[in-house]
């Protein structure tokens, strides 16, 4: 997987996700690994949406530091 070139991973990304896609509507894949792979997109999910999340805050976090930072110099 192509980590360097945000184009190509999306790319890859996409690919990856409609081959996922393909699986789950096989017939000649046994019901135990669809439900294996469902399993393990939503733990990925999940983990992309908590550091997603953590990154935004810690975004967040630092713009609210900039904007306050110069208002409590004066206090000092």
């Amino acid at each position: 997987m192509n980590t360097t070139n945000p184009d190509r991973f999306a790319l890859e990304a996409f690919t990856l996700a409609f081959r996922i896609q393909q699986l789950l509507d096989s017939k000649l894949i046994p019901q135990e690994s669809k439900e294996g792979l469902t399993e393990d997109y939503a733990r990925l999910k999940e983990k992309v949406d908590l550091l997603t999340r953590f990154r935004q805050d810690r975004q967040s976090s630092e713009r609210l530091r900039d904007i306050l930072e110069p208002f409590f110099k004066s206090f000092k």
